[in-house]
């Protein structure tokens, strides 16, 4: 599978080509994309569209798709992560060799940290925590001052990406505190330690701190979860305004 004539770069895209694949969880992998020299800056929690020109699987919704920046800036490189079921896109992604080439739009997006947030609270379905792994990696690469949190609800342990970075994160980093919940940890062929209750009202009066209404929430994972996630920050008194969204639809 190759891309024998070069495709054209559209207005404001860069030509990346895939570098390297790695699993991160089950039937989840992160794919590294390089630049090629070429600058694309962007601030951790924003997206990229991905162009693929050279996919060979007939795909209805076209051959662009929006992913979150799962690494901190100023490598360079590009990093999403994404679980791999039916789509065209995405087993094409699986299965070309490496070097083929995509386009990459300029990043877009406001699902970034303010500045002088000094608490932020962090929850994620799934695979949506990969914008909270590029805030983190840079946050924690700066040394910024806020304390953080991640919420993360997976299925299992085998299935929830990046569990195992984040408890190093968290082992290393007294201002970063990490809780991951599996909802379905009776799957597990291994024991699981740990919490197994959906995020839900009950779940958050009893984990979160004293005062934490006042921190800054952000919720990302498929639309069901941060509607219902959304839903029990206010339930439990935290200000609408205080909660930012980012639903992964059809991913």
């Amino acid at each position: 599978m190759s891309n024998p004539e070069p495709a054209a770069t559209g207005p404001d895209e860069v030509r990346v080509t895939l570098d390297r694949r790695e699993p991160v969880a089950e039937s989840t992998y992160a794919f590294h994309f390089g630049l090629g020299g070429a600058q694309l800056p962007y601030r951790p929690g924003q997206a990229v569209d991905l162009r693929f020109p050279g996919a060979t699987r007939p795909d209805p919704r076209g051959h662009v798709r929006a992913f979150s920046l799962a690494a901190a800036p100023g490598a360079p490189r590009l990093t999403i992560a994404t679980r791999i079921r039916q789509s065209p896109f995405k087993q094409d992604l699986l299965e070309v060799p490496l070097g083929t080439e995509l386009f990459a739009s300029q990043p877009w997006g406001d699902f970034i940290v303010p500045p002088d947030e000094a608490d932020v609270v962090m929850i994620a379905g799934g695979i949506g925590v990969t914008p909270f792994r590029a805030i983190l990696q840079e946050m924690i690469a700066t040394s910024a001052p806020a304390e953080m949190s991640l919420l993360h609800s997976g299925r299992t342990p085998e299935e929830t990406p990046f569990l195992d970075e984040f408890r190093r994160w968290s082992a290393t980093n007294p201002q970063f505190a990490y809780l991951p919940t599996m909802t379905q940890a009776e799957r597990s062929p291994h024991a699981w330690i740990g919490e197994r209750r959906r995020i839900d009202a009950p779940f958050l009066s009893a984990v979160l701190d004293d005062g934490a209404h006042a921190a800054l929430y952000m919720v990302a994972g498929p639309p069901a979860f941060v509607d219902a996630v959304s839903g029990a920050l206010v339930e439990i008194g935290v200000p609408a305004e205080r909660v930012m969204r980012d639903a992964f639809d059809g991913y």
